[in-house]
């Protein structure tokens, strides 16, 4: 493989570099919680530095066999793939997410999307498959959803601490993974929101930072939205409030109890220009190694939110509540902008 990035949302997978070697290797031996998700019947034994190094580092670094994922600017874990019987055409692959605090974001499913389509694209192969075990259950929940068929179950096959697991065997064909990378594609992007009146309202009886204030309040359809979609996009906040830290507004959404659908927070504390800076998206796409055209802003504020992220090259949503007049009307609803990003994606059918 060249240096080309392989993307899919908000991760990225490219052939590691000399600087990614201690990082990588501190993450995968400090937290080893992987080990015992990743065949643990086999056994493990802490490489050293000159093992690693060596061994599969190498590999990373030539591209061919394995990949590193980056998300948010950091590596977090690998994709591979290697040949059951190469004379057949027989590929398997893999993907390992070290860093277990971000285990149940969707990382590792995201990995494989582009890397089964590479892979489909550069070799004369017919089939991907993917061989877990049942005491994998999010690996094995990664491949439906991915999806894969179950083609083989072998029970009890796998003894480990005194219990037999099955041995779980996942496949896709290259006509079926044509359609399914069609519907990926219409899910390739990322969602933006901005905050006050947006998600939440915006009180201006009460001062201070909102994390602070003695009552927050959700905006009517906000949770509504925001489970219906991130269940397929990562979402963000993009905020232009400056005296509100990215921790507190983490927290602020915490209190709502909507800090469960969003993967991040971006605003001025971490980015260092707010939204009258043209600056302000392009530095978002950046952080989240994507280009603006892959971003979807959404915000109540015309002039501070919509048309500025256009000229950036952002696809937009106006929340338009008081249907103020203008050349288009916007969403009176969150529930209306649910609709509409869920029939771009193919989930429901618009008359």
């Amino acid at each position: 493989m060249n240096q080309e990035r392989l993307s899919f949302q908000d991760i990225t997978l490219r052939v590691a570099t000399e600087q990614d070697f201690e990082p990588l290797y501190q993450l995968m031996t400090e937290d080893e919680a992987w080990t015992k998700l990743n065949g643990p019947y086999f056994g493990y034994q802490r490489p050293t530095r000159e093992q690693f190094s060596e061994g599969y580092f190498s590999k990373l670094m030539l591209g061919n066999e394995a990949l590193v994922i980056e998300y948010h600017q950091r590596v977090v874990g690998t994709v591979s793939c290697y040949w059951e019987d190469q004379k057949t055409r027989w590929l398997e692959v893999g993907v390992l997410v070290y860093d277990s605090r971000l285990w149940g974001c969707g990382i590792g499913m995201k990995a494989l999307i582009p890397w089964v389509s590479y892979l489909f694209n550069t070799l004369d192969i017919e089939r991907v498959g993917l061989t877990t075990w049942s005491g994998n259950p999010r690996m094995m929940k990664c491949a439906l959803k991915l999806g894969m068929t179950q083609e083989a179950r072998l029970r009890k096959v796998r003894y480990y601490q005194g219990h037999y697991y099955d041995s779980v065997k996942y496949g896709v064909l290259r006509e079926e993974w044509r359609e399914l990378e069609k519907l990926w594609r219409q899910r390739d992007h990322i969602y933006l929101f901005d905050w006050g009146d947006t998600l939440m309202v915006d009180d201006p009886s009460q001062s201070g930072k909102m994390c602070d204030w003695q009552k927050i309040q959700q905006v009517e359809g906000a949770k509504a939205l925001l489970s219906g979609l991130a269940k397929y996009c990562p979402i963000y906040v993009a905020t232009n409030a400056k005296d509100s830290a990215e921790e507190d507004v983490k927290r602020a959404f915490e209190r709502a109890q909507l800090a469960e659908y969003l993967s991040g927070y971006f605003c001025f504390s971490n980015l260092g220009v707010g939204k009258d800076d043209e600056d302000f998206y392009p530095r978002i796409a950046f952080k989240l190694n994507t280009d603006t055209s892959q971003l979807v802003m959404t915000g109540d504020q015309l002039e501070r939110d919509i048309l500025p992220a256009r000229r950036a090259g952002l696809r937009t949503n106006w929340l338009n509540v008081s249907s103020i007049s203008h050349n288009e009307n916007g969403f009176v609803r969150l529930e209306d902008i649910l609709y509409r990003e869920q029939s771009r994606m193919s989930l429901v059918d618009l008359d």
